[in-house]
């Protein structure tokens, strides 16, 4: 049962504080949605659920009905993170994931009415809580544990643990917060009593009804100010308890996990959200049909370039200044070759007989200075050309070929799965020459 709210706010603020907006290059904010998805795989590969419900608010709820006050002085929600909340939701039904929103009623409340199922004694239900809010707290119980997520990491509770930090039953939550009241959600509580002081009180005598009961036991200041707000202590007491009978029917094989989608892979690609696309093709959920009909080269002899054609150079370090030449591929519209980095150093002939397009000429330069390789004639660099289109670049040509619909694997996945750096040399190479005529034209028109 996870608060959606509550890790799609967690995720936006985290890098907001930072300054850190992310954005796809078409502009669309989207840091708020790539922390949410870390932590939703971070979930679901931790906990291995067989069932999985996320919760948001809709809107105004009885508690706004009832209490105008309710969350008054809470700053108005950015623009930036209310555009991610749809895109949130469809990336859950293409994780396979349900989602449940149901006018009048908080996150919250649709936890505790999922939490109380879970408690059902004829039942076998064990339901776990994600969230930072101290709210759900209340819900614990002998089927339902919590994960409060901290700034860094989390505490996992369950009823033992609970009792033996705080002192009390999980469901004296509503009594503390009835006391020293939220500030968060603007619940008064008794003025002048601090979350010390109200688990004192509660140690001692329970819940608010037992404190209230032995008012006279109570002395000084905290009696005053216990008396002065008995009516607020009360009203904070119905506002902070959690409603468990959300009008919801609870079919629990409608939240069964069913796991990730093809869609999935879609909604990353337009987000540009290249490292978790790259766990997906590790799923198996993108299938990569990018193959490419290539040869390699044995003999420089066998080289017949009399075209413009497109190459990569592909370096066994990312620092091109203390590199060896791995290999290199070439393309154009007859052929896909590799020449591996010794054959290379025989310096072909082509490379000054044709124009050639790359990407990172800088590096390509470099490198083939530091092997006496001779080169003049490079007139398209697809990295600089992208940098002044804006697009989410970095030395990793992956990034960017991905982003215009090539499945080219990434620098950290061929490492990791010993995929053939020949074929997918070559691919980029490909990649290069058949986009540049789009970046041209791209270009031209800004």
């Amino acid at each position: 049962m996870v608060d959606g709210n509550n890790l799609l706010f967690r995720s936006y603020y985290a890098t907001a504080y930072n300054g850190n907006f992310m954005k796809n290059s078409k502009g669309f904010p989207t840091n708020a949605l790539f922390g949410f998805a870390n932590m939703i795989n971070k979930i679901v590969s931790e906990e291995k659920p067989n069932y999985i419900v996320v919760a948001f608010d809709k809107g105004k709820t009885f508690r706004h009905d009832k209490y105008d006050f309710y969350k008054g002085g809470r700053s108005e929600t950015p623009e930036e993170l209310k555009m991610q909340f749809p895109v949130a939701k469809e990336m859950l039904t293409a994780m396979g994931i349900k989602y449940y929103e149901i006018d009048n009623y908080e996150a919250d409340d649709i936890i505790g009415t999922f939490a109380k199922y879970c408690d059902k004694p004829d039942d076998n239900y064990e339901g776990l809580i994600v969230s930072s809010d101290k709210d759900l707290l209340q819900l614990i119980s002998k089927q339902v544990e919590i994960k409060l997520l901290k700034s860094k990491d989390y505490i996992r509770y369950n009823e033992a643990s609970f009792k033996e930090e705080w002192g009390i039953d999980p469901i004296n939550i509503i009594d503390l917060k009835a006391l020293m009241g939220d500030s968060s959600d603007n619940i008064p509580g008794v003025k002048g009593i601090g979350e010390k002081t109200a688990l004192k009180l509660l140690h001692e005598y329970k819940t608010l009804d037992g404190v209230y009961e032995n008012i006279e036991s109570i002395k000084g200041a905290t009696q005053s100010k216990l008396i002065a707000d008995k009516d607020n202590a009360y009203m904070s007491y119905e506002i902070a308890t959690i409603y468990r009978d959300v009008p919801m029917e609870i079919n629990i094989p409608d939240i069964k996990y069913l796991g990730n989608t093809s869609k999935l892979a879609s909604i990353y690609e337009e987000l540009e959200f290249f490292s978790l696309l790259k766990n997906l093709k590790k799923e198996k959920i993108i299938e990569d049909n990018n193959t490419i009909d290539f040869k390699e080269i044995t003999n420089i002899k066998d080289i017949n370039i009399t075209s413009d054609c497109a190459i990569y150079l592909e370096l066994d370090n990312t620092n091109y200044h203390q590199s060896n030449i791995v290999g290199m591929g070439v393309y154009n519209k007859d052929n896909a070759l590799y020449i591996s980095g010794d054959l290379l150093k025989q310096n072909p002939e082509f490379l000054n007989k044709v124009n050639l397009y790359t990407y990172d000429y800088k590096k390509v330069l470099v490198s083939f200075k530091n092997n006496n390789i001779n080169i003049s004639n490079v007139v398209f660099d697809t990295a600089i050309a992208a940098y002044l289109l804006e697009y989410n670049l970095k030395d990793d040509i992956a990034y960017i070929s991905n982003q215009l619909g090539y499945k080219i694997p990434f620098i950290t996945n061929i490492k990791q799965e010993n995929l053939d750096i020949k074929e997918i040399v070559v691919q980029r190479a490909k990649f290069i020459y058949e986009t540049k005529v789009k970046f041209e034209e791209e270009l031209k028109n800004k």
